[in-house]
């Protein structure tokens, strides 16, 4: 009996301790975590620079080149990204059929001026009424029309750049089959550059055709680059809420690219007094503060009475140069948190440190 004991003894002890641990596991409280706030009373209305706007650089002209004759593509070296000067021979289609159908023609031709010298001899000695002369001189214009007309065919086999510019989009290769009028090359005018500006409806109005632009681009080092408003859409873009604004920028050296990112700010009379307007109701909060949830939604945490993380959707407006702008969410007299917020969910403990 007492070896039975000593091990109900030893078991009953493990259980004690095991629950023991259970019981301390359950009630372990989250670890509190250090951040740091800005009281959002002093922000409303605290924005004084102008709109930052992303665009995306697009080359001024862009051409679709294109045979007008169809055939076997036999030669086209120009490769996507090559500079292309005006009256650069592109590419070739086989030209065969149409010197075949020339050298037809051609021959028609002779025939017929043959026939028309001599019925013109006679008819100069008067042997031949003037009817049948002008036949002849009829059958000779037409031949070596029809002629002149299938030369421009065999032409036509050899596609030419109208202009310098930059190959871009390179549709199709030698082997394959030109149609007529079907492109082969896009030839981009790099010369000057367009910036295509997406602005909300709400703001369009603001600018005008010549108003000034200052463009920065990653790409280029941020060095503010000069521009003016070419183009103010009225069309919306794909039925949403923005609208185009074209500006145009000078690029002698031609370092800018189509596709290249930017930010654009438009410097206008206009935009400052009804930026000033709108600003002086609006929030204007550390952008970095703002995160985007798996189904894109805005938020924010705050800190609640209860010293926790308060996590709180908001609806954002235009991007400043010291933040975001807030249309929703915020009644602007929270605490936001500003730092730490990576490590923090809904209702997580914090301390603040500033």
């Amino acid at each position: 009996m007492k070896p039975i004991l000593s091990i109900l003894t030893v078991a009953g002890a493990a259980l004690f301790f095991t629950g023991c641990s259970g019981h301390n596991e359950a009630g372990k409280t989250p670890d509190t975590i250090n951040v740091n706030v800005i009281e959002l009373s002093g922000q409303k209305g605290s924005s004084t620079d102008q709109i930052i706007y992303s665009g995306t650089l697009q080359a001024d002209k862009m051409i679709d080149l294109s045979f007008q004759v169809s055939g076997t593509i036999n030669s086209f070296p120009v490769k996507a990204g090559d500079y292309v000067k005006k009256g650069q021979l592109v590419a070739t289609v086989d030209e065969t059929t149409y010197r075949n159908q020339y050298n037809a023609q051609l021959a028609q031709a002779k025939l017929a001026e043959e026939n028309y010298n001599r019925i013109l001899a006679v008819f100069q000695k008067g042997s031949i009424a003037e009817i049948k002369m002008l036949e002849a001189k009829s059958n000779l214009d037409q031949a070596a029309s029809a002629a002149r007309a299938t030369y421009q065919n065999i032409v036509h086999t050899r596609l030419y750049a109208p202009q310098s510019g930059y190959a871009g989009d390179k549709k199709t290769e030698a082997g394959a089959t030109a149609n007529p009028g079907e492109p082969v090359l896009q030839l981009l005018d790099t010369r000057s550059v367009n910036v295509l500006v997406a602005v909300p409806e709400n703001e369009i109005n603001r600018y005008q055709t010549g108003d000034h632009a200052t463009v920065t681009i990653d790409a280029m080092g941020n060095t503010p680059l000069e521009g003016r408003i070419a183009e103010v859409g009225v069309l919306a873009l794909n039925n949403s809420a923005n609208y185009t604004v074209k500006v145009k920028l000078a690029n002698p050296a031609q370092a800018l690219k189509p596709g290249m990112l930017c930010k654009v700010v438009f410097s206008t009379q206009a935009a400052q007094s009804l930026k000033a307007k709108d600003t002086a109701q609006q929030l204007i909060i550390p952008a970095q503060a703002v995160q985007v949830d798996e189904q894109g939604h805005s938020y924010v945490y705050t800190v609640n009475p209860q010293h926790k993380a308060q996590r709180q959707l908001v609806q954002t407006g235009a991007l400043y140069n010291n933040g975001l702008a807030i249309i929703s969410g915020l009644t602007g007299n929270e605490q936001l948190i500003t730092s730490g917020y990576q490590k923090l969910a809904d209702q997580s403990p914090v301390k603040i440190t500033q």
